[in-house]
């Protein structure tokens, strides 16, 4: 089950198919295997963002949604298995994005949920196994500039959130 409302867009690469209605999300899921993640837009006591810098590109902490789960704690876990910041979610609001991918196999499109975050811990450690070279807090004002070398699909995250 989607989170989304139609219409909705389903990016690849840097860009996007505007999918109208259930049906047409039906016709398109016959053509992938459907993944479901959670991430966060963590902001520190300064108002600094939480970003990741992986394998080449800047990068909000996300990852895939494990059984048992609620989406909120995978959103949670990701950000500190991604980082080492312990979050909490702020408000209610949250959103998704969906993009496509090929890179280990199969066809997939993964649904991603964000949500606003404020930092609990303040110190970044990357995920290197992850292949996360950095975990840093930027200033707000950098973070436009940061996502010009990511993906369009974050840069609509970002959009969303400011």
């Amino acid at each position: 089950m989607i989170l989304a409302h139609f219409p909705i867009k389903v990016y690849t690469e840097n860009t996007f198919q505007l999918i109208e209605n259930e049906d047409d999300f039906s016709i398109l899921m016959q053509e992938y295997e459907y993944i479901r993640a959670a991430g966060g837009i963590v902001r520190n006591e300064t108002g600094q963002v939480l970003m990741i810098h992986r394998r080449g590109v800047w990068d909000f902490p996300k990852g895939k949604a494990e059984e048992g789960e609620t989406i909120e704690e995978t959103a949670l876990r990701e950000v500190e298995e991604e980082t080492g910041i312990a979050a909490r979610i702020t408000g209610q609001r949250s959103f998704s994005v969906f993009h496509t991918y090929d890179t280990y196999g199969p066809k997939m499109l993964k649904e991603t949920i964000w949500f606003e975050m404020e930092a609990i811990s303040n110190q970044p450690v990357p995920q290197t196994e992850e292949q996360i070279s950095e975990a840093v807090w930027v200033e707000e004002s950098r973070v436009t500039e940061l996502l010009q070398n990511s993906f369009a699909s974050l840069r609509e995250v970002w959009n969303k959130i400011n």
